[in-house]
């Protein structure tokens, strides 16, 4: 299984720990993000091995690299910053949409006889946004949109079908409390490592899993020293349970944004810095020699499990996608 961790808004910078929370706050597999080398002595043999290339998310064209156009990038492999010829933040275009209908990652593995699924879990409250308001969500959703699988919902968390944006489910607590039950087991504390440790085991029928965590770049926006370093201690706890829980031989873990935000919180703007992405597991040595922007890393993808016919339809569709 492939595991695709998005996480929004966190780039590469340099040790500055009066501006990086990572310079402060980091000590294990975000450590770089601070400028700080991997502590190998904090990690498990597996975590150590994992290897971490400087992604491009301006993709050929200046200005800061913003959400709707880098996501799109890293869910379809069609550069979205070149087609429109800017970078757009926010929710997609309808440009980007026609893109994203077309060649969504979900939607092509599925037509190429795969199996995959976005694992983020909604409660019914913004599923019933995303009815009511289908051109102001995100990159992220639409790809889910764009399949024939439905959005997960609170009922699939309970049953462990998928994840949901806030690792330990404290966001979840409190934003529920007018339509949950105070005693509903899904409301339930999560332990960030043993939640990111079970994934590989609990969703090893899927070819692909894609899994969403924006929580980042809001903190950053906000430019929240507290909550940054809440977010940086669960999301490298949750993500190095990710690589405890893996077979080397058989998964592999992606791992990228698509921008910076988060590194630099001398400001509340995105940050021009490239990206990471984080590869580990078997086909991690073959995808590394061939990322370079957010582009990039679907295709990688389609190559590693044989998706040919895939190859060649986004390459013949990347000059149509530059006329719509």
């Amino acid at each position: 299984m492939i595991f695709y961790v998005f996480v929004d808004g966190i780039g590469i910078g340099s040790y500055q720990p009066e501006t990086n929370p990572f310079s402060r706050f980091a000590k294990g597999l975000l450590s770089p993000l601070g400028g700080l080398p991997l502590s190998e002595s904090r990690l498990s043999a597996k975590a150590s091995q994992i290897r971490i290339l400087e992604t491009d998310a301006h993709m050929g064209i200046p200005g800061l690299p913003q959400s709707a156009t880098g996501q799109t990038a890293l869910w379809t492999g069609v550069n979205g910053p070149q087609v429109l010829g800017r970078h757009v933040s926010g929710f997609p275009t309808v440009t980007l949409r026609k893109i994203i209908a077309q060649h969504s990652i979900i939607k092509v593995m599925q037509e190429a006889g795969k199996q995959a699924d976005f694992l983020n879990c909604f409660t019914d409250p913004y599923l019933k946004h995303v009815r009511e308001n289908p051109k102001l969500v995100s990159a992220s959703t639409l790809v889910q949109t764009a399949s024939d699988r439905p959005l997960k919902n609170l009922e699939d968390l309970r049953n462990g079908r998928g994840l949901y944006m806030d690792i330990t489910r404290g966001f979840l607590r409190e934003m529920a409390k007018d339509f949950l039950s105070p005693d509903d087991p899904v409301l339930e504390p999560q332990d960030p490592y043993n939640t990111g440790k079970a994934v590989f085991s609990n969703f090893k029928d899927y070819d692909l899993c894609i899994y969403e965590y924006f929580l980042t770049d809001k903190v950053g926006h906000a430019q929240d020293w507290e909550k940054a370093q809440i977010v940086i201690e669960i999301l490298e706890s949750f993500l190095e349970g990710c690589i405890d829980g893996m077979d080397i031989e058989k998964d592999t873990f992606i791992l990228t944004s698509d921008h910076g935000n988060l590194e630099d919180l001398s400001q509340k703007n995105h940050t021009e810095n490239k990206v990471p992405t984080y590869l580990s597991g078997k086909l991690a040595a073959e995808m590394a020699t061939s990322i370079q922007s957010l582009k990039d890393i679907p295709l990688q993808i389609y190559k590693s499990l044989g998706m040919w016919d895939a190859i060649n339809s986004l390459s013949k569709n990347e000059f149509e996608a530059s006329k719509l």
